[in-house]
């Protein structure tokens, strides 16, 4: 067949390699200079940072992305550290201990910081490994068939039974149904503002979803009780730019093309089916399918066209929830920040009001810091992303893609200050030491991955919505990435993006 690839993102750059692999002609069109998207990082005066996902999830051999890699031959390029992450409070941090001895520790040591929720953690404990049981069938059903599969099935739904009175609750009836104190509430639903979801729309259960204890420390076992398997968390050695470059290898080891600096300017469609895509220079290619990642609305209403889409599925396309962006400060450093920071990926929430500090960012004011902030140092993984006897540093912190009042430009060098002055609070002394300093807006963002409207994450994980399925109304053209039905997010992005080339490849042995 010949494929053509829109965008050199995860899921592009994904499907490309598993296409060629299988023998098929394959093209990837990007009208970035370099490939990988967000992933293609951001390099200044000898330093490299990341712009996207900062620690990846199921990257590891016998894990989703990991089985992907391992089946592209790629496993042994991509070079992963495990990690985790260190959560800061307005009134308590949550540190690992020095010496790991418990898996259950992170809930011991919330039952002593809120005594009257005890029973409560308790209670959640042993629901959260009732739910990670059930991930690890539903993980495990994918490999069987047959007897096997039945028998997956029923385990899954015995598991699934006592969760049944919550499946229709939101994510704060199921906090407020274990715990009183609404701080401790905050403490388990606080990744959401990553998501730039309130907790009021995000599924209950997907609470156990968000808190994978080995998040929170390495140490902890793959195993946590009997069928209850995680995943764990990792730094990528030398950034997100060593995953880039992995799967550009194997897209031109088996003959793939990749053109940078080259966009798709529209689809072409004979009788709703696919024929090929013209260049922005105004070349044709022609091909049997072709897979698209990137923005749902510049995809599906500026390539392809309303008029061709039924008017359901273009009003999905215009209906999507999607994120919202980020304010991002890549810093040159002249010392090493790590014996305050206490870690290479630190969460600083300044408030415990998740579902008020979302709600206000939805409408466009942006907090500058002061509802919290993410670090991150990747040269203490990798001390390649630093010149020697420096460190990278990159804080970043969720936003509105447009600002309600002002705009992003001309409010950049105040916003900047203002964050620093907040990171400052947690790290005294880091303004000084500042040797080179990258501020990057929703403006900037938008410019690399080429949509009218940034999102961080890709689909905010709304109740009751999804994202834009692989398989399209037309015939020959498939949607990946963070905006179609798999979801945002590496973990989601990289095992739907291969499942979706594997699907193309079955559909073309039918015909």
């Amino acid at each position: 067949m010949q494929i053509i690839i829109i965008g050199a993102g995860a899921a592009g750059l994904t499907s490309a390699a598993a296409l060629a692999k299988a023998g098929h002609s394959v093209k990837v069109f990007d009208p970035n200079a370099k490939p990988g998207g967000v992933l293609q990082g951001w390099q200044a005066d000898g330093f490299t940072w990341d712009l996207g996902q900062l620690l990846v999830e199921g990257f590891g051999k016998d894990e989703p992305s990991g089985e992907v890699f391992e089946a592209l031959g790629c496993a042994e390029d991509i070079k992963l550290i495990k990690d985790d992450r260190r959560y800061v409070f307005p009134d308590f941090s949550i540190d690992k201990p020095a010496q790991f001895q418990d898996p259950k520790w992170r809930i011991k040591f919330l039952q002593q910081q809120f005594p009257e929720d005890a029973k409560g953690l308790e209670r959640y404990w042993k629901d959260y490994l009732r739910f990670t049981r059930l991930m690890t069938i539903v993980r495990q059903m994918g490999k069987v068939s047959g007897l096997s599969l039945l028998i997956k099935r029923m385990q899954l739904l015995g598991l699934m039974l006592p969760f049944a009175p919550r499946k229709d609750w939101n994510s704060q009836q199921v906090m407020e149904d274990y715990f009183k104190s609404p701080q401790l509430q905050a403490v388990f639903i606080s990744i959401l503002a990553d998501f730039f979801t309130p907790p009021s729309q995000f599924q209950g259960l997907g609470v156990f979803a968000l808190n994978p204890e080995p998040s929170f420390d390495s140490r902890i076992p793959k195993s946590i009780a009997t069928g209850a398997d995680q995943l764990f968390y990792y730094s990528l050695v030398g950034g997100t730019t060593s995953l880039v470059q992995a799967l550009v290898n194997v897209i031109e080891k088996n003959g793939g093309q990749i053109y940078l600096n080259e966009s798709v300017s529209r689809i072409i469609l004979e009788n709703n089916q696919v024929k090929g895509i013209e260049t922005s220079s105004g070349e044709f290619f022609s091909a049997d399918v072709v897979v698209a990642s990137g923005g749902a609305k510049e995809i599906f209403h500026d390539l392809v066209g309303k008029e061709y889409l039924p008017d359901e599925f273009s009003q999905k396309v215009v209906d999507l929830p999607l994120m919202d962006s980020v304010f991002m400060l890549h810093l040159g450093l002249d010392y090493d920040p790590s014996p305050t920071t206490d870690g290479v990926c630190t969460y600083y929430y300044r408030t415990y009001d998740i579902e008020g500090s979302i709600n206000e960012s939805k409408t466009g004011v942006y907090h500058q810091g002061n509802y919290g902030f993410v670090i991150h140092q990747p040269s203490r993984r990798s001390p390649a992303m630093a010149p020697n006897g420096r460190h990278a540093m990159t804080i970043y912190t969720i936003c509105p893609d447009q600002l309600a009042e002002g705009d992003w430009e001309s409010q950049k060098t105040n916003f900047t200050e203002q964050l620093l002055a907040y990171a400052e609070e947690s790290i005294p002394g880091l303004r000084a030491h500042i040797v080179t300093i990258i501020t990057m807006t929703p403006l900037d963002f938008k410019h690399i991955t080429h949509t009218s409207h940034h999102a961080f994450g890709g689909l905010a994980p709304i109740i009751g919505k999804s994202g834009i399925s692989h398989q399209t109304p037309i015939q020959g053209l498939w949607f990946v990435g963070q905006q179609s039905e798999g979801g945002g997010g590496l973990a989601a992005v990289i095992p739907q993006a291969y499942r979706t080339a594997q699907l193309i490849l079955e559909k073309s042995n039918q015909n």
